[in-house]
């Protein structure tokens, strides 16, 4: 052990030096690496226009360090530096880019970093109408070598007036039998006119669609009434008294018939003698022989003419002075002339 020890001295002795210097460096070294990791920052750079990079530098200062990475910044451009875990640094730049905006005829810019199209636009100074849009749309994300178009978009309420032209409907009666080729004009068809409201839409100063949006009638059209010949059709539109059918012109349960001559008459009043309505259906009576009231069948005996159901409701010098047994109402001057003197039979329900 004596030996040992003594062989450990010796070698001491002789590289005394050697040691000694080993370990100061060691010490030197571990010195400088504790001062390097505290008075040395590691930054990332991020760079949207170039591939990261990572730097070791002593300046913590956001100028400094983009003067060691030979960065060079617009105005416009975004700077976004951050430390974390003592001296770890992240310094993220956004070079900013020009986007086109079409608008009004003209062509603007917007100078932005990142954002979508609302952003632009908030940036160039546009403001959207109520029904103004955008291509792409306002959420889209917009990225450098994009361009974006606004629509100016109107809604103008113009009103035209329409025609309505009026149709021609036709009336089928025996009053007519004496002529069954001719036809007559009760009522001369005249049009009318509606109040049509468009709401047309504009995009930049064009029509692109016009849709009707209200349709006001001011005048409603006449339509043109015609009279032809139709055998065996009654005037009157007045229905059978229940359980009563009618064969050739002669209808079952009536009480009595009387064969008298018939007239035609038109009346712009609204009231006959009795107090009761005229309209097709309505007669002209002797009350003494055929009281108000009384509902009857009239039809001529060989069935060329037949005025229908009827109820009598008026009376007249004629009837009164028994010249005429009947004076059949029309709803048209010219249906109460056609008619002439009439031999019919009529058939009476007391």
């Amino acid at each position: 052990m004596k030996k040992e020890k003594k062989k450990l001295w010796d070698i001491l002795k002789e590289n005394g030096a050697k040691i000694f210097f080993t370990s100061l460096a060691l010490l030197i070294l571990c010195a400088s690496t504790t001062a390097l990791f505290f008075f040395t920052s590691i930054v990332r750079i991020s760079d949207n226009e170039k591939d990261d990079v990572v730097m070791i530098t002593t300046f913590s200062q956001q100028d400094k360090v983009l003067e060691l990475a030979n960065v060079t910044l617009e105005d416009t451009d975004k700077v976004l530096y951050t430390s974390y875990n003592g001296n770890y640094r992240d310094l993220t730049i956004k070079h900013s880019f020009v986007v086109p905006i079409t608008v009004d005829g003209t062509t603007v810019k917007a100078t932005i970093t990142e954002g979508n199209v609302a952003n632009c636009l908030a940036n160039a100074g546009i403001v959207l109408g109520e029904h103004d849009y955008t291509l792409p749309s306002l959420h889209t994300q917009i990225k450098e070598g994009d361009s974006i178009r606004v629509y100016r978009v109107t809604y103008v309420d113009n009103q035209y007036e329409e025609t309505i032209p009026y149709e021609t409907t036709y009336k089928s009666s025996s009053l007519t039998f004496r002529f069954p080729k001719r036809q007559y004009t009760l009522r001369e068809g005249s049009n009318g006119k509606n109040l049509v409201t468009y709401r047309e839409r504009y995009v930049d100063g064009e029509l692109h669609l016009a849709l009707v949006s209200k349709v006001e009638v001011v005048k409603k059209p006449v339509n043109k009434l015609v009279l032809k010949y139709g055998k065996g059709v009654p005037v009157s539109d007045l229905k059978a008294p229940a359980g009563v059918t009618v064969n050739n012109n002669v209808p079952t349960g009536y009480s009595r018939m009387i064969n008298t001559s018939a007239t035609g008459y038109y009346s712009a009043r609204g009231k006959g003698a009795s107090g009761l309505g005229l309209h097709y259906g309505t007669v002209a009576v002797n009350p003494n022989v055929i009281p108000y009231g009384t509902k009857m069948y009239i039809a001529s005996p060989d069935g060329k003419f037949v005025y229908g159901w009827a109820i009598a409701t008026d009376t007249g010098t004629a009837m009164m002075e028994g010249t005429v047994g009947v004076d059949l109402f029309y709803e048209t001057y010219k249906e109460s002339s056609l008619n002439w003197k009439n031999e019919v039979n009529i058939y009476i329900y007391d």
